[in-house]
C-alpha cells in the first residue's frame, strides 16, 4: 500500500491562538514559524530513513501541540512504513479527527483502514480524499488495491486506469491492472500485463510476482533463472527480495524441484514482519470458550434473527473454503460474497451496545436481545449490498477465521448455514506457509507456530461442536474431490436450496475471486492438491512435533 510521502508543504498550523493543547485549552506561546521548521526537521529525518529521529521530533511536536494533524499524520506514515498497523491507524484517526478536510491525511487513514483489512471503511476515506484533490495518484493508488482486496476488481480496474492517466509509467499501476485482472478470471490477459512489467523493468520484483501467480511453470522458463539472478543481485533491496522469494520458490514448486522451492519459502517467510504471540492466542480462544456455553445459548435461545440468507463458510486458510464457495456460488440463487470482514465488525460494534465495555470475546455476555438484533439487522444490511443478484436467497461469507466467530454468528442467526472446511493438516499447514500472507497471518512465518496454531483450532473447533451440537456441516476437502457430486449434493440440500447440476462445474463460476486459490478455481475440480505435503517431507519435522505434541498429527 502506498502511503502520502512526507511534504515540506504543511498547510493549516494556524495561528499560536488556533494551537489547542490537551483538553481543548491553548498552549502559549507556540510559534508557527518554529513548529513548521521543527517538522521539517523530522521530515528531513524521515526522507533519509533515520525513522527513530524523525519520531523523536514528531513526538516533540506533540508535546507542544497533543493534537498537531502534521505531526499524528507524519507518526501514523511512520507506524505503516514499520508495519505497526494497529498504532498507524490510531495517529491518523487522530490527524483525521483534528484536520478531516485534509486529502492527504484521508489518503493515509483509508491505507491504514486498508492494511487492517476494513476495506469499506478505507473506501470511504479514499473516495473523499479523491473527491476533495481528484488529481492525487497515490489516493488511486490505495483506493484501485483496496477495492480489489474488497472484491470490486471492475472498479479497481478503472482507478488504475485513472492513475495510469496521472502516471503513464506506474508499474504500481500496472501491478494492480494485473492482480485485479488475474482475481477477474482473465488470466491470460494478467500474464500479458506482468509480462510488460518485465519488459519496462527487468530488475524490479513485481512483474515477475505477478506472473508467478498467473500461470504453472516449466523447467524450461528463462525466467526462473531471471528471479535467481535479481535475488543473487546486490542492487536488490530487502522489500523487493521478499517477493522474489515466494515467486522464485512458487516457480520451483511448479516444476518439482521442491528443496530448492522450501529452501526460497523459508527465506521468504523467515524476512517477513510479524511476531507470533502463542500465549496471547490461547488466552483468547480460553475467553471464547468461556464467553460461549451451552447454558449461554439455552438462556439466549429465543434471541437473533430468523434469516437463512447468510451462509458461513469457516475453517483454517488453505483449507477447501474457497472451493466450497465456487461449488455453492454455482447454484442460480446463491450471490458468492467471498471473504467478508462483516463479522469482524459485529464483533467491534458489541462495545458499543453494551453498558461496560469487557473486548470482544467477553461483551456478547452483557449483550441484550435488542443489540443481538441490532448486530444482526447490521450484518444483513452490509451483505444486502453486496448481492448483485437479485434472485439471490443465499449469500455466502467465506471469511476462513470466522472459525473464531461461531458463537457470535450463531447468536445472531440461530437458522444460519454454518460449513466448516477440513483438509489434512500438514496439507492444510504447508499450504499456508507457502502464501505471502498479510501480517494478520503472523502464525504463518514459522512451520513450529503453525502447528501451535492449528491445534488451537483444532480445540475451538471441538468446542463449537460441544455447545452447538448439530449446527454445522463439516466436509472434508480429500473427500470433497474424491466425491465430487455426492458431497456437492450434501452441501446444497445443507444449504436448503433445491438441486442444480451447474453445482458440479465450479470452474465455469464467473466470480471474483481474492485467495491464493485464485488460480485453482478456474480449473475443473482436481486431486492433484491432496497430499502435496508428502513433497515436503523431510523438511516438516518441527511442524510434526507441534502437531503431535498437541494431538493433531495424523
Amino acid at each position: 500500500m502506498s502511503s502520502q510521502p512526507p511534504s515540506s508543504r504543511l498547510p493549516g498550523l494556524g495561528t499560536p491562538m488556533q494551537q489547542r493543547g490537551a483538553g481543548g485549552g491553548f498552549n502559549y506561546p507556540v510559534n508557527p514559524f518554529e513548529l513548521q521548521k521543527q517538522l521539517e526537521q523530522g521530515i528531513e529525518h524521515h526522507r533519509a530513513g533515520r525513522g527513530e529521529e524523525a519520531e523523536k521530533v514528531y513526538r516533540a511536536v506533540l508535546a507542544k501541540v497533543p493534537n498537531q494533524p502534521d505531526a499524528l499524520n507524519l507518526l501514523g506514515v511512520l507506524a505503516m512504513e514499520a508495519g505497526a498497523h494497529e498504532t498507524a491507524f490510531d495517529f491518523l484517526e487522530r490527524a483525521v479527527a483534528a484536520r478531516p478536510k485534509d486529502p492527504t491525511i484521508l489518503n493515509n487513514y483509508g491505507n491504514a483502514l486498508s492494511l487492517v483489512r476494513r476495506y469499506e471503511d478505507a473506501i470511504k476515506q479514499l473516495e473523499r480524499a479523491l473527491a476533495i484533490k481528484p488529481d492525487m495518484p497515490d489516493a488511486w493508488l490505495n483506493l484501485g488495491r483496496t477495492l480489489n482486496l474488497a472484491g470490486q476488481g471492475e472498479r479497481a480496474l478503472k482507478c488504475f486506469d485513472r492513475l495510469l492517466k496521472l502516471r503513464p509509467e506506474s508499474h504500481a499501476a500496472k501491478a494492480g491492472v494485473s492482480r485485479a485482472l488475474l482475481s477477474l478470471g482473465r488470466t491470460k490477459e494478467a500474464e500479458e500485463t506482468a509480462r510488460d512489467l518485465i519488459a519496462a523493468s527487468p530488475s524490479t520484483a513485481v512483474g515477475y510476482v505477478n506472473l508467478s501467480n498467473a500461470r504453472k511453470f516449466k523447467a524450461a522458463d528463462p525466467e526462473i533463472a531471471q528471479v535467481e539472478a535479481l535475488i543473487a543481485s546486490k542492487d536488490t533491496g530487502a522489500k523487493e527480495l521478499r517477493g522474489l522469494y515466494f515467486a522464485s520458490a512458487k516457480m520451483y514448486d511448479d516444476v518439482g524441484r521442491y528443496d530448492d522451492a522450501f529452501r526460497y519459502f523459508d527465506l521468504a517467510n523467515k524476512s517477513s514482519p510479524g511476531r507470533y504471540d502463542p500465549k496471547a492466542l490461547e488466552v483468547s480462544y480460553a475467553e471464547l470458550r468461556k464467553t460461549y456455553t451451552a447454558k449461554f445459548f439455552q438462556d439466549r435461545a429465543d434471541q437473533g434473527l430468523a434469516s437463512e440468507r447468510p451462509v458461513f463458510i469457516v475453517g483454517m486458510p488453505r483449507s477447501g473454503t474457497t472451493l466450497t464457495e465456487t461449488i455453492i456460488a454455482g447454484h442460480p440463487q446463491v450471490h458468492a460474497a467471498g471473504e467478508l470482514e462483516t463479522v469482524k465488525r459485529c464483533e467491534r460494534d458489541m462495545a458499543d451496545l453494551v453498558f461496560r465495555d469487557d473486548g470482544i470475546h467477553k461483551n456478547a455476555r452483557h449483550l441484550s436481545w435488542v443489540g443481538v438484533e441490532v448486530l444482526a439487522q447490521r450484518y444483513l444490511d452490509a451483505i444486502d449490498t453486496k448481492a448483485r443478484n437479485a434472485a439471490a436467497t443465499r449469500i455466502t461469507d467465506k471469511m476462513p477465521h470466522n472459525f473464531q466467530a461461531v458463537g457470535l454468528i450463531a447468536l445472531m442467526f440461530p437458522k444460519a448455514r454454518i460449513i466448516h472446511t477440513r483438509r489434512n493438516p500438514f496439507d492444510t499447514c504447508l499450504s499456508i506457509w507457502q502464501q505471502n500472507f498479510n501480517d494478520a497471518h503472523s502464525y504463518a512465518r514459522n512451520l513450529a507456530d503453525l502447528g501451535h496454531h492449528y491445534a488451537q483450532y483444532l480445540q475451538l473447533m471441538q468446542h463449537w461442536r460441544e455447545v452447538l451440537p448439530g449446527r454445522m456441516l463439516e466436509i472434508d476437502y480429500e473427500d470433497l474431490v474424491e466425491n465430487q457430486e455426492t458431497v456437492t449434493r450434501r452441501l446444497i440440500d445443507f444449504v436448503g436450496l433445491p438441486w442444480d447440476d451447474a453445482c458440479l462445474r465450479p470452474e465455469e463460476v464467473k466470480r471474483t475471486v481474492l485467495t491464493a486459490s485464485v488460480w485453482q478455481v478456474r480449473q475443473p475440480v482436481y486431486k492433484r492438491s491432496a497430499g502435496r505435503w508428502k513433497n515436503y517431507e523431510p523438511h516438516l519435522g518441527p511442524l510434526r512435533d507441534a502437531l503431535t505434541a498437541a494431538g493433531a498429527a495424523v
